[in-house]
């Protein structure tokens, strides 16, 4: 079997964005959690 349309197809970008996506998407709650307190602390 010859892999080499799907292997080409899934290229080094595609790669680096997927993860780049699910990084992002574990961070951001607490980024966000943490920029919330910062606004709410500056008119507090």
């Amino acid at each position: 079997m010859d892999f080499t349309n799907v292997t080409s197809a899934v290229d080094a970008t595609t790669i680096v964005s997927a993860i780049t996506a699910i990084a992002a998407v574990k961070i951001l709650p607490g980024v966000a959690k943490w920029g919330y307190n910062k606004v709410i602390g500056w008119f507090g």
